[in-house]
């Protein structure tokens, strides 16, 4: 049997192909290419905007068109808030929603068992309620990985109760749910001792981890009494081995300045945060419901960089909401200046359905979001070049994950990509390597080993 998988959307969605994968290859399936030929494809969807959806329904025709005789399968967030709009499409046999996953491959042995004896199928539709979106879906210690014993991911967390008016993932999640921090930690454990070197904490908002009612963190030995995503950094630094640990994102709207200045402490965490501000304007910010200012924001990062004045600082801004004045958007600008990111990912505001800010009136021209998020890469561009420059002459400890021509490329702590001359392939991919930074070059910094 062979299974061919696309991913689109966050770490999450990647971290949950790879259990799927798991679960295939534990009951003797091959994992295939999505271009290639397969009996079954199974597409892990994403709906955060708009485009997304789109993909998803082309990806889906794309692989049938190569396996018509295929069993399609689509889960996911996508299928989580539009499964009637997935039935009706003709290449469509399976949905799975958010939750039950870990169902998908007993779904698609009995559609190719009941094919197999020549019968005919419906569309095979399980999705829970938004309501029924509790207990967190336990996978086991998920060791696959894309990127060949460099960086896993951990999921921890699933779910967010935040509702920002413009996102529609707490419907697509549900509750918050915290995985148990002994699972956390056994699967660290596992992939440690199986030569990764770097651990990436994910979830649809690990900020919150932790945070439901009744759940619990202590242990007996543990006299602190931590919560929260401390407890899971605290229990990572007492491992052993040579790794380091990086946190897919946090939300201010969770966290303050006092709360990152004890997380920044620990030393496996990598000198990164990825902090969504998603706009610079209070005024913005007050009609996505985020819960936070500009000020309490830039806060938050003067904190960060009175630790470690290197400290890399990405983030996620939307252009284009509505109401979002000139004066506004200047604000947004002012911030990325503030702030010295070393990375902005940018994006126009597009509606979702279902979602307070899809009712409010645009006021932003098409034109003008365009215009605004063209400005905001080039200022974002700029800054980071900046930010870069800063880091010039200093030795950082680098991960080596790929070769680009001459060059062998990965990641500073602080979320620099290096460039290592390298022409005859003396470093090895998954080793860590001691580099001083020189220049600007592409996306990144040219380095040399020290």
């Amino acid at each position: 049997m062979k299974i061919a998988f696309h991913t689109l959307g966050c770490k999450v969605n990647q971290y949950e192909t790879e259990a799927m994968k798991e679960e295939f290859r534990s009951r003797g399936a091959e994992i295939v290419g999505e271009d290639e030929a397969a009996d079954a494809y199974v597409i892990n969807t994403c709906t955060v905007t708009s485009v997304a959806d789109s993909k998803s329904r082309k990806y889906i025709r794309r692989m049938k068109k190569l396996s018509p005789d295929s069993v399609m399968v689509v889960t996911g967030c996508y299928a989580q808030t539009a499964s009637e709009e997935l039935e009706a499409m003709p290449d469509v046999d399976i949905v799975i929603g958010n939750n039950l996953k870990s169902t998908i491959c007993d779904e698609v042995m009995k559609a190719m068992g009941l094919r197999k004896a020549g019968k005919e199928t419906d569309t095979e539709t399980r999705v829970l309620p938004f309501s029924e979106l509790v207990g967190y879906e336990e996978t086991g210690i998920v060791i696959s990985s894309e990127s060949q014993m460099q960086r896993a991911y951990i999921k921890i967390e699933e779910g967010c109760n935040r509702f920002c008016s413009y996102c529609k993932i707490p419907y697509a999640r549900g509750a918050v749910r915290s995985r148990g921090i002994e699972e956390i930690i056994t699967e660290a454990k596992a992939l440690v001792d199986r030569g990764y070197k770097e651990i990436v904490l994910t979830g649809i908002n690990t900020a919150l981890y932790g945070s439901e009612k009744g759940f619990a963190f202590k242990r007996q030995d543990d006299e602190e009494g931590l919560s929260g995503i401390e407890a899971v950094l605290k229990r990572l630094d007492e491992l052993e081995g040579d790794f380091r640990v990086r946190l897919s994102s946090l939300e201010p709207n969770v966290v303050d300045k006092e709360h990152v200045e004890r997380i920044v402490k620990y030393k496996r965490l990598c000198r990164h945060l990825h902090l969504s501000i998603q706009s610079g304007s209070n005024n913005v910010l007050k009609g996505m419901k985020r819960r936070y200012t500009r000020d309490e924001y830039l806060a938050i990062v003067e904190a960060i960089r009175s630790v470690d004045p290197l400290y890399g600082i990405t983030t996620d801004i939307i252009v284009g909401f509505p109401g979002e004045t000139k004066e506004d958007f200047a604000d947004t600008l002012d911030v990325v200046n503030k702030a010295a990111f070393g990375r902005v990912h940018a994006f126009k505001f597009s509606p979702r359905q279902g979602t307070d800010a899809a009712k409010y009136k645009e006021t932003v021209t098409p034109a003008d979001k365009t215009a605004r998020v063209n400005e905001l890469i080039d200022r974002a561009e700029y800054v980071a070049q900046e930010f870069q420059k800063r880091n010039f002459g200093v030795v950082h400890r680098v991960l080596v994950e790929t070769f680009e021509e001459d060059y062998a490329t990965g990641y500073t702590s602080n979320y620099i990509k290096v460039y290592i001359k390298d022409k005859e392939r003396k470093l090895t991919s998954g080793e860590f390597v001691e580099v001083r930074l020189i220049s600007n070059y592409k996306e990144g910094c040219l380095a040399e080993v020290v």
